[in-house]
């Protein structure tokens, strides 16, 4: 790299701040860059790749660093771009304005006290790299995708000039940044609509015993085709864990109301008539809950790999999926620190009704059946010794593609691959469909044409080939 000076202040920082750009919340990473970059300004980065782009240095953009895929916030032999610093928040009437570099918490702590919130994820620790990927939300059933809900990006490409992008200006990277991941430029600010609340919502974390796992997931079918349906206040987040250490399964469920009310409403009451063996349900602000859940679900194995697929919400499948889940992960008890996670959120027709009132994304679900709720079926696993992966992620890919070919069998399976909880070597993107791959190859070509984001950027879930 030619000698450049990239500020002095921006390049090397305290002992502390590197550490924190190089840690990650999910999946600690065992890579590692030859440089860390921690910038200040969006002009500091604008100079970064400019000067990265002219010496063809690989280079990594990092967040909060939640992704699970390898290289997707770091990198080996190249150059780290942490936005830790740049992680103010500014609010405005309709809209609050965010470094890339800030966690959610800090987004719902900001808006909290003035009964505002923004359509983004629910624990405090992930960041803003959901907005260019997906993103469930509390606010999701009535508002979208957090994707949808975004005002603005400011945004680095790769000639190193910093644009705006949004419905007027720039609106085809606008549109490609919704969906597209890390392929079309350093985001360094967003501007998220705000919404406005109550101040409080009513919501915790019921867990659930394995005996009443039966009953769990016919709620979480009534969540999917009910509840969030026809009261789109409702938010949940069924999730169910297992412990090699004990053998047990368990299911923690995120159950919320977004209007401060004492008890939950008849409409989720269903979640309350089973079973259950703990609940912290009670009125907290978005920032209180966010941190609860951080809590009870971050991840603390070293390795961690996630899988996803999407089907067509169908009750009986849904309960043969915890069964093999439950069934499968057994196998691995043995291998220390080995848990298993396994999730089921809905994309309910008014979140991609939303999506494309609010100008489109990329993602491509208005082109299938708009009268079904989707079912987003994720898995995840981790543990501890990465000698151990060569036994664990094959098995684990091996797995879900089971129960993907087992979707498809029983004519359940949509071809969407959610980018944010996708594995490493899924084809996230090019399950956006044929016409919206050939857009975004499009809009690639046009805001870099030397393919900057493609060769020099290689983590994380890049453009299919074109073809």
């Amino acid at each position: 790299m030619r000698s450049s000076v990239l500020l002095a202040s921006a390049v090397y920082g305290s002992l502390s701040a590197m550490t924190t750009a190089l840690s990650t919340p999910e999946c600690p990473s065992i890579l590692d860059p030859s440089c860390v970059f921690l910038p200040e300004t969006s002009e500091h980065v604008s100079k970064a790749v400019q000067i990265l782009a002219e010496n063809d240095c690989k280079f990594s953009i990092k967040g909060a660093g939640h992704s699970a895929i390898p290289g997707a916030a770091n990198i080996h032999d190249g150059v780290m771009i942490a936005m830790a610093w740049m992680n103010s928040t500014d609010i405005q009437d309709d809209y609050i304005r965010v470094g890339a570099g800030a966690h959610l918490g800090e987004v719902y702590k900001a808006l909290d006290p003035h009964n505002k919130a923004a359509v983004v994820g629910r624990f405090s620790e992930v960041g803003l790299g959901m907005v260019v990927g997906a993103g469930i939300s509390f606010f999701s059933n009535s508002e979208g995708l957090a994707i949808d809900n975004v005002v603005n990006f400011e945004v680095v490409i790769a000639s190193g000039e910093v644009i705006n992008a949004n419905a007027t200006s720039n609106p085809d990277q606008f549109w490609a940044l919704k969906g597209g991941n890390n392929n079309f430029g350093v985001v360094t600010q967003y501007s998220l609509a705000t919404i406005n609340t109550a101040g409080m919502l009513h919501g915790g974390v019921i867990t659930y015993p394995e005996s009443s796992f039966d009953e769990v997931a016919d709620v979480i079918y009534d969540y999917h085709t009910h509840q969030a349906v026809d009261d789109i206040r409702t938010h949940s987040l069924p999730q169910y864990a297992y412990d090699g250490a004990t053998n047990e399964t368990t299911a923690g469920i995120l159950v919320a109301y977004n209007d401060a009310v004492d008890e939950l409403p008849e409409i989720m009451q269903p979640w309350l008539k089973v079973n259950y063996t703990t609940n912290t349900l009670g009125k907290k602000t978005y920032g209180e809950l966010a941190e609860e859940l951080n809590g009870r679900f971050a991840g603390d194995g070293f390795v961690y790999e996630q899988r996803v697929f999407t089907v067509y919400a169908d009750a009986q499948f849904y309960k043969d999926v915890w069964f093999k889940f439950r069934q499968w992960f057994q196998d691995y008890r043995d291998i220390p620190g080995f848990q298993g996670s396994h999730g089921n959120t809905p994309i309910t027709p008014r979140q991609v009704e939303e999506g494309v009132k609010k100008g489109g994304n990329a993602l491509g679900l208005q082109e299938g059946p708009q009268d079904k709720t989707l079912g987003i079926i994720y898995f995840g696993v981790t543990f501890q010794d990465p000698k151990d992966a060569d036994k664990v992620l094959p098995a684990h890919k091996e797995f879900v593609e089971s129960m993907r070919k087992l979707a498809e069998d029983r004519g359940v399976l949509h071809p969407y691959i959610m980018l944010t909880f996708s594995g490493y070597d899924q084809p996230a993107i090019a399950s956006y469909g044929e016409k919206n791959v050939a857009k975004l190859h499009e809009v690639s070509a046009m805001y870099d044409p030397k393919g900057v984001f493609q060769r020099l950027v290689p983590g994380g879930q890049k453009l299919p080939a074109r073809k």
